[in-house]
């Protein structure tokens, strides 16, 4: 047995029982890493690699559904292998994937939301200190505004890590006693800070949520976004801003109620938030 095969053994985190009956195949039967515990152990679209156990080439797939730690197969996109995969084979994440994964952290970031009154139309920013929106922006915002340097302390309810972060994902809720034809549109802005300094910067859009009015307090709007890379990218002097305005038919007296989450990723070697 080979160091190098002795080397993927140790990084495998699944071995393959039988051999695959055709080249073309969406999944490969596995020993299950532990029949007591359906704790989920890789998700959907996790990138994959898998070692011929009579070859040593190594093959990508991407996981089509979520595997369990009690679960004996794993499906995949369709792939064709160029060989039939045998017993013992092994089943490793993918180099990039891996480090990925092990040099980064995840963190929570959580705002509340509560707006009421105003007609203008305008973006509306929270007031400091809290998370009623209600200090009038002055315009509705667009990326590329500039604005002055002291709103990421005033209206910024996230500051990037010194080395900076990736917002990967974002979760919103939503709820209003609007009527028909009324629409909300919450924004997420990045914004950096001229640190010691006065200087106006640019803002950036990372993602919009529109809440088109259902005429029923009890329902709940709800979304989940995965942000562009590029988007999601905070530099170190960055900050979140959050904004809301209405737009179509504007009444004063609507409240809007919000939950929104973000997943934020850096690296914990040199990170401190």
């Amino acid at each position: 047995m080979s160091i190098n095969y002795n080397y993927l053994r140790n990084k495998s985190i699944l071995i393959t029982t039988g051999e695959t009956s055709s080249l073309t195949t969406t999944d490969l039967s596995v020993i299950s890493p532990d029949s007591s515990d359906s704790k989920i152990l890789l998700y959907n679209d996790d990138k994959l690699i898998v070692v011929s156990a009579d070859s040593g080439n190594a093959y990508p797939i991407t996981l089509a559904s979520d595997f369990r730690n009690n679960d004996t197969r794993i499906t995949f996109d369709s792939y064709t292998f160029p060989e039939i995969i045998p017993n013992g084979s092994l089943v490793i994440l993918e180099q990039t994937y891996f480090n990925n994964s092990l040099f980064r952290k995840n963190s929570l970031q959580h705002l509340h939301l509560y707006q009421q009154g105003n007609t203008h139309g305008n973006d509306l920013l929270m007031a400091f200190t809290q998370f009623n929106f209600n200090v009038n922006a002055g315009s509705i915002l667009a990326t590329g505004n500039s604005k002055g340097n002291n709103w990421g302390a005033r209206y910024g309810f996230f500051n990037a890590p010194h080395n900076g972060c990736q917002v990967e994902r974002i979760n919103y809720k939503f709820t209003t006693n609007a009527g028909a034809g009324e629409t909300f549109v919450f924004s997420l802005w990045k914004k950096p800070v001229t640190e010691n300094g006065t200087a106006a910067t640019q803002l950036t859009l990372i993602d919009s949520f529109t809440i088109s009015s259902q005429n029923n307090a009890a329902y709940v709007f709800s979304g989940s976004v995965i942000p562009s890379a590029s988007l999601g990218a905070l530099n170190s002097n960055d900050v979140i801003i959050p904004s809301i305005k209405k737009e179509d038919t504007k009444v004063s007296s609507t409240k809007l109620y919000g939950d929104i989450e973000l997943l934020v990723s850096f690296d914990p070697r040199t990170s401190v938030i």
